[in-house]
């Protein structure tokens, strides 16, 4: 019997007990939690070895299966959401692909970075890319690119040992401004097995959901009700196939893979089909998943982040320091088992789009409730009850507007006064003829920020901007006329808009119209003095009526407005050659080969200038610089293959070398080019076999009587006459000739 003193102590010692089983399973607990969250720690930093970064480009969040997309778009992206986190709620600070990019890269938004739309901008060298930070910490950096939007005169490539942008499949002709998926591929998935033994920082950008909507099949069959849900499935096989490749060469486990996109798409909401104009949802809001090595649990983060999360989140993951400049968070807390209470955040975003018509620009923040648009009729949207923002709330809640206005103007007064370096450049007619081919608009937008509500509101001038971007259309398929007519509409609408005048011109020039272009050009440059494509065609335009001399001030001026100007430099020096002042002529070559050392067409007119001041060996290098970038490029094959031919002098002459030569450059042109069979020609005579030399001469004779050249002709009857005698060809002065294919 226990007393009733006892129980007492029996109830202490059963607490005791108690309290030490709680403990040890405390601790247990503790112990299991710390070694997951040091553990995980270990899995994702230790381990991460390469780092992987894919951009989609134009790649809405909610056409993503693993978004909620209805059908099954994007299996592979979803097999990488299933082991690594998935944010759900994510911003562009653009949706303008090179500035949106530039925040990627940067980590900070445009007002910080400049960058601020992709005609007449180049990220600064002042601005700190994560190619940059992880090339100064032993990584090997390549960087595969898929449209001209980021070609690597527009500054991304800094910080990149390979920067691969080559999407013209043809050198001779700007034929291409994108490339597919699967052509990305090859060129990354080679780099990849090349620096397989590396740690390594890849980027891979894929073009393919931008408008126009082509996917390829099966892809086009199986979503042909939805071309751009069809598109974004392509992209998504491209990237397993890459994933695919990362595991064959086992790295996939050692690599931390981060897939995003640089903006949406608006697909006919609010009126805008496409994107750039408008900052809606779908516009601005895009897909961002991370998979850390070792992880097989996936997470789900509902709360707002931004593209510019980036940068600081790879950072912190390799335990590098994140760059001052950088303006977004390391997300890392949401995956590494960090218990932090998650802060309010306004993220910026802007479209300064209908400032180049002189309207307002739209200025907004975001946040996990509320979006702010700052323009001349602002908007308010509550996106957990309107997620369509339909609703504007600017006049129900007043107070909401001021507190996220102050919250904007506080962001523009820290990014825009950090002193970055001036980022914009003027672009040549090349590119942007390039740029307006991939649908982008030409013109100069307002990057001044000021909350001006006298400006026209954006909203207001959209039938303007829709026809705007229906001349590019149209200009993309070349129906010239109606894109005409659309521009005269215009220039009666808002006369004080340059591009209409300038795109009249273009397609003016195109159409070799030069008379009709003149008086547009004019205007142009009446409206914008500085507009150096606007001065360098009229160049061409006067060149091509043999007003030489005004030619040459037009593309001085043109180089006065942009002094690294090569496609200027090269038409000064084709005026120079047609006025027979070859030293002039090779100046401004080799000016424009300067500027853009790839410039072939340059090089090869350099080499024919350099050929008729009897420069053979100077003549000789720039022709095997050629051959360097393209060596299948005929008229430098042919170039090099008449001097061995004819040539007097033994240092120049191999006649085997030229007959070699010839036949390629014969054999590229299916042997239908008669100065190219009358290299061939003079190069067999130089070999001695007169019989081949009559042979190709005569089938030369036959092409150039068919397309009456009659210089030609004299010139392939007097080699003839040789090789009947038994004579070879020296050109013992090099004359202006050689030799044009």
């Amino acid at each position: 019997m226990v007393s009733l003193l006892s129980e007492p102590c029996q109830l202490k010692n059963k607490m005791l007990i108690k309290l030490h089983v709680f403990w040890v399973g405390f601790l247990l607990v503790a112990l299991i939690s710390g070694a997951w969250y040091f553990g995980s720690k270990i899995v994702s930093r230790k381990k991460t070895h390469n780092v992987l970064l894919i951009s989609i480009d134009t790649c809405r969040a909610d056409y993503l299966s693993c978004y909620g997309y209805s059908r099954k778009t994007t299996p592979n992206i979803d097999a990488v959401a299933s082991e690594g986190i998935l944010f759900e709620n994510v911003i562009t600070p653009a949706p303008v692909t090179l500035p949106a990019h530039s925040s990627l890269m940067t980590g900070t938004i445009p007002p910080n970075h400049k960058v601020l739309d992709n005609m007449n901008y180049c990220l600064g060298k002042s601005n700190i890319t994560l190619a940059e930070i992880l090339k100064d910490n032993s990584f090997s950096t390549g960087a595969f690119i898929s449209a001209f939007v980021l070609d690597s005169q527009f500054g991304l490539n800094q910080g990149f040992d390979t920067y691969d942008d080559a999407i013209e499949s043809d050198p001779h002709t700007i034929s291409y401004s994108e490339r597919k998926g699967d052509k990305t591929n090859r060129v990354a998935i080679k780099w990849l097995e090349e620096h397989k033994s590396e740690r390594f920082f890849m980027f891979v950008h894929y073009f393919d959901p931008h408008f126009s909507y082509d996917p390829p099949e099966p892809f086009a069959s199986e979503f042909r009700r939805n071309l751009y849900a069809g598109e974004v499935a392509y992209a998504d096989h491209c990237i397993g196939e890459l994933l695919r490749r990362l595991k064959e060469l086992e790295l996939y486990d050692s690599t931390l893979i981060i897939i995003t996109g640089d903006h949406g798409e608006m697909l006919g909401e609010h009126g805008e089909q496409a994107h750039s104009y408008f900052v809606y949802q779908s516009a601005i809001k895009v897909p961002l998943i991370f998979r850390l090595p070792g992880q097989t649990k996936p997470q789900r983060v509902k709360h707002i982040v931004g593209i510019i999360d980036i940068v600081p989140t790879v950072c912190s993951i390799l335990e590098i320091e994140t760059p001052s400049q950088a303006q977004g968070r390391d997300l890392s807390a949401n995956f590494l088992g960090k218990n932090t209470t998650v802060e309010k955040r306004c993220l910026y975003c802007q479209a300064l789009e209908c400032t180049k018509y002189g309207g307002n620009s739209l200025l907004s923040v975001v946040t996990d409730r509320f979006k702010y648009i700052q323009t001349t009729q602002p908007e308010l949207y509550d996106l957990t009850k309107d997620p369509q923002e339909s609703n504007n709330l600017t006049d129900k809640l007043p107070q909401q507007v001021r507190i996220l206005q102050d919250s904007l103007r506080q962001i523009l007064e820290q990014s825009i006064h950090i002193g970055r370096t001036n980022s914009e450049m003027k672009i040549d007619d090349q590119a942007i003829k390039k740029l307006e081919s991939l649908g982008y608009v030409g013109g100069s937008v307002d990057g001044s920020f000021i909350f001006d509500e006298t400006k026209e509101d954006p909203k207001d001038l959209f039938t303007y901007h829709h026809d705007i971007t229906l001349v590019t259309h149209l200009m993309s398929k070349k129906e010239y006329d109606k894109a005409k007519n659309i521009c005269q509409k215009l220039i009666a609408q808002r006369p004080q808009v340059s591009v209409n005048y300038y795109r009249i011109a273009v397609m003016s020039v195109t159409q070799e119209d030069f008379l009709g272009a003149i008086p547009y050009l004019r205007r142009t440059i009446e409206l914008k003095p500085e507009h150096a494509p606007a001065h360098k065609v009229l160049g061409d335009a006067l060149k091509s009526q043999n007003q030489f001399n005004e030619a040459i001030s037009c593309y001085l001026k043109a180089l006065q407005a942009k002094p690294v100007f090569p496609a200027a430099n090269y038409s000064l020096g084709l005026v120079y050659n047609q006025l027979n002042k070859p030293e002039m002529a090779a100046k401004y070559l080799k000016e424009a080969l300067k500027g853009k050392s790839e410039f072939i067409e340059a090089r090869i007119n350099l080499a024919y200038t350099l050929l008729e001041m009897n420069q053979i060996d100077s003549v000789l290098e720039q022709c095997y610089q050629i051959l360097e970038v393209n060596p299948n490029y005929t008229a430098a094959l042919n170039t090099i293959a008449w001097i061995k031919a004819a040539s007097e002098s033994k240092k120049f002459r191999e006649p085997e070398k030229a007959i070699q030569l010839a036949k390629q450059a014969c054999e590229l042109t299916d042997y239908k080019v008669p100065g190219v069979l009358d290299t061939l020609a003079v190069a067999y005579a130089a070999a001695g076999n007169f019989r081949l030399a009559v042979e190709t001469a005569e089938k030369a004779l036959r092409i150039t009587k068919y397309e009456n050249q009659a210089q030609l002709v004299d010139e392939i009857n007097s080699h003839l006459e040789l090789f009947k005698r038994g004579m070879p060809y020296y050109d013992s002065a090099q004359p202006e000739k050689k030799r044009q294919p």
